[in-house]
This record gives C-alpha cells, structure tokens and sequence, in this order.
C-alpha cells in the first residue's frame, strides 16, 4: 500500500509533467500490477511451503513449476490500466503439476490461496488498498470457485463458453505463478 502510494505520485508527476506518454503512464501502472501480482502470489506460495502444505522445488522462485497461474484480462491483459482501474483476473490451476504436500487437495488449497491473493490486493485499511480486483471473467462466475482447474476451465470454454467470453482471451497474459 506504501508502494502505490509512492508510484501513484511518481506517475501522476510524469504523466502532469508530459515526461511520460499516456502510453508510457498506462504501461508503467499495468506493469506495477503484475508486479505487486507476482510479489503476493509469491509470498503466499511462501507461507504455504513454510506452513508444510506446499513443497516448493525453488523458494528462492516460488512460482517456478507452482501449478497456478494469474491471467490478466481486459485492460490489464492489454498493457491499458488507468489510475482508477480494477484489475480483471482468471486464476487457474493444475493439480497434476502443483508440488501439493500429501493429503492437501489442490481445489481447496488453490481457492484459499487466491481468496488470500484478493485480500491482500483489496482488503482496505488506514493506507487504502492496493488494487480492486475482479474475478467475473471467469467460466460461470456464478456457479464456480474463484480458482478453476485448467482442465476443467479447457472444457468449459470448449463446450459452453460464449464467443465473448473466448474473444476476452485475446488481451489475456500470465502476470503470476
């Protein structure tokens, strides 16, 4: 929250300052987001691998070979994040290649995970938040988890996903895991 801070102002005096272009402005706050991203995923496979639910085969990379992968969609997908934009995400796993400890199931370590992700990116406190994020984009928001086995999300899009909802794919990108 202390780094959004510091780069809000940094951007907004580039940006006031014709220093960066409004190419170069929504650039630098859509790179800040994959960053902050990748950083959260990171510490939180972390902890896991500490709390002995996860075995990392790296922890010097967390998300090497971690089996979860954070796709930006929209306007994050597509380098255009705005001062006031949220950040549109799908989380995806794979629970044949996540390195889970025994006994861990992959559905409900990966849904904690991400409901954690989202807290740490959205909850509010005295400094504000970092990010608002939306999960929406995601196969049948209404009736799945917020994180999808990539097996399960392949035939949803395949058998019933609308033509929207694949051409959404077009500015989509992994910024974590």
């Amino acid at each position: 929250r202390h780094r959004k801070a510091e780069f809000a102002l940094l951007c907004g005096m580039c940006d006031l300052g014709n220093i960066w272009s409004l190419n170069e402005v929504t650039n630098a706050i859509t790179r800040f987001a994959d960053t902050v991203i990748a950083t959260a995923v990171n510490a939180l496979l972390l902890e896991a691998h500490t709390a002995g639910k996860y075995s990392l085969t790296d922890p010097q990379n967390p998300a090497s070979g971690c089996g979860y992968v954070v796709l930006a969609m929209g306007k994050h997908g597509a380098y255009e994040l705005n001062y006031s934009s949220d950040i549109d995400l799908i989380i995806l796993y794979d629970p044949e290649t996540a390195p889970l400890a025994e006994g861990v199931e992959a559905g409900t370590f990966f849904v904690k995970l991400t409901r954690a992700l989202v807290a740490l990116l959205q909850d509010i406190d005295e400094h504000g938040y970092v990010f608002r994020v939306d999960l929406r984009l995601r196969p049948d928001p209404r009736a799945t988890q917020v994180a999808i086995a990539m097996k399960s999300a392949a035939i949803y899009y395949e058998n019933m996903g609308q033509n929207w909802e694949r051409a959404a794919y077009i500015k989509a990108r992994p910024v974590a895991g």
